[in-house]
């Protein structure tokens, strides 16, 4: 298994994945209203683009190998980060596309330019990578 791959926010440890080879349902996928559960090599990974994370539960639901469990909710396994020389808005063009999708409130300005992400506050759920009109935010898996 890669150690660069975004898991669904409910596993208590990544070895767990392992049973996801056997299941032949893929119910987590079908389950994720966002569309952002895809399967790789078997594993079921969180891939962000046009929508992110609601944490809305729905692929713990359904998983059937329980792998994906609510009681092990967390926030996504990556750091959410913004790449200043790609970033518009840090480079004197005023822009507020990822801070007007967030829903934590986690990113900030100083004054009307140069966001930064405010890490305790984010929940990683990845809408912010889909508006971004320069693919400035960086998926830093952890």
């Amino acid at each position: 298994m890669e150690n660069n791959l975004l898991f669904p926010p409910y596993f208590s440890s990544k070895k767990d994945f392992n049973r996801c080879i056997e299941c032949e349902s893929k119910a987590c996928v079908d389950a994720c209203k966002e569309n952002i559960i895809e399967i790789k090599d078997f594993y079921p990974i969180i891939k962000f683009g046009v929508n992110g994370c609601t944490y809305c539960d729905e692929c713990a639901k359904a998983c059937e190998s329980d792998v994906l469990k609510i009681e092990n909710k967390k926030n996504i396994n990556a750091f959410i980060l913004i790449d200043s020389k790609k970033c518009i808005a840090h480079n004197q063009t005023v822009c507020f596309s990822c801070q007007d999708v967030c829903e934590y409130n986690a990113i900030f300005y100083i004054g009307m330019f140069k966001p930064f992400i405010d890490l305790d506050i984010c929940t990683s759920c990845g809408f912010c990578v889909g508006v971004c009109p320069t693919d400035a935010i960086e998926i830093k898996v952890t």
